[in-house]
């Protein structure tokens, strides 16, 4: 018996390991995301001519893949592209603050990740900061904070101007065009043009929508091995405890004879 569930547990892991593997289109994503971080690194570190050589070097082998083979759609690849000259600028601008550089610069790195990987692509973890500007402003209104509402929103404008290349790739035109509208009418009304409690409720819908964006983007982009992972567990937990079972019954079956014996 102990055989056997031995040769169960291999049936399952050597998949898994097979899975892992990577191909070389999976390599080559996998270095470009590796490059769009050192590059964010440079900037952070404010050594942009180390920046600007390698986003030299990152446009040379990004525009060596078969984009149509790879399955990128235009719309996505253009994202992609707009997200690079915006961050290649940020490098070589004779004026610009260091946040607006590295803002820019974190831009074109979301985007790289968000085109390269197939889960959970990293713009998913500015849900935190993404949310509580929402709450904040809405806090702010309650309060009658006209300047604490200002400074949050323009927080949450810059927090959106840097992940929308991303969102651009990951979610549909549809969607990121409800987003797009939503913050238009924020930005339309934020000196009071409109009434207190019409701007709170937007705000609580504006919350309700991203939450969501994001639940479906993390339920969208979960990886099917986690779930084979989860699928061999629980079978070989099974199988663990059907044997131990067994042997449990099989114990009690011998006392029994043995006591009926005597």
């Amino acid at each position: 018996m102990r055989q056997l569930i031995l040769v169960i547990m291999l049936v399952f892991i050597i998949p898994l390991t097979i899975y892992a593997d990577d191909s070389p289109s999976e390599q080559s994503w996998k270095e470009l995301n590796h490059m769009s971080d050192q590059i964010l690194q440079l900037t952070k570190q404010e050594k942009y001519s180390e920046a600007k050589q390698l986003m030299d070097y990152f446009s040379t082998a990004f525009l060596e893949i078969d984009f149509s083979q790879e399955g990128i759609s235009m719309s996505a690849l253009r994202a992609v592209i707009l997200a690079y000259e915006n961050a290649e600028q940020s490098v070589t601008a004779a004026e610009m603050s260091i946040e607006e550089r590295i803002r820019a610069v974190t831009s074109f790195r979301l985007a790289v990740d968000a085109l390269s990987s197939e889960y959970h692509p990293l713009w998913l973890h500015t849900e935190d900061a993404v949310i509580s500007a929402l709450t904040d402003m809405e806090l702010a209104i309650s309060e009658e904070s006209e300047q604490t509402f200002q400074l949050r929103l323009n927080q949450f404008l810059n927090q959106y101007e840097m992940i929308r290349p991303a969102l651009f790739i990951d979610t549909d035109p549809q969607q990121l065009q409800k987003l797009d509208a939503q913050i238009t009418y924020l930005e339309r009304n934020r000196m009071g043009d409109v009434k207190q409690e019409h701007l709170t409720d937007h705000l609580i819908l504006m919350q309700e929508e991203w939450t969501n964006l994001y639940k479906r983007v993390k339920e969208d982009n979960t990886d099917p091995s986690f779930w084979w992972v989860i699928f061999t567990i629980g079978s070989m937990i099974t199988i663990s405890l059907t044997y131990v079972g067994w042997r449990k019954y099989r114990a009690e079956q011998k006392r029994v004879r043995q006591k009926n014996n005597s």
